[in-house]
């Protein structure tokens, strides 16, 4: 009898040890399954960022172009007026800045 005890209590550490060795494969697919696609997910919102950015970038670019393209026809038609608003600002931001 103790013979058969002996081998049962080895069978049992045995699967204790499988078990284990499992457990730890098991964690470490878990591990690296959330690792990768916490990756995508990260890698897929810079995408859909870059994209927004980039058209956020070219909408204000094209809105830049239009104003300096208005202000340069304003002056264009009306180069003495142009000219006396600088300098009417000029005058205002030079008595401000000295202050």
């Amino acid at each position: 009898m103790p013979s058969r005890t002996q081998s049962d209590l080895e069978a049992i550490a045995g699967d204790v040890s499988s078990l284990k060795r499992a457990l730890a494969r098991l964690t470490d697919h878990v591990k690296n399954g959330s690792y990768d696609a916490a990756k995508g997910s990260t890698v897929d919102a810079v995408e859909r960022l870059s994209k927004d950015a980039d058209r956020v970038y070219r909408t204000l670019s094209k809105r830049g172009e239009r104003s300096v393209n208005a202000i340069t026809q304003r002056v264009e038609r009306q180069p003495l007026t142009s000219v006396l608003i600088a300098f009417g600002v000029g005058l205002i931001s030079g008595r401000l800045l000295s202050r």
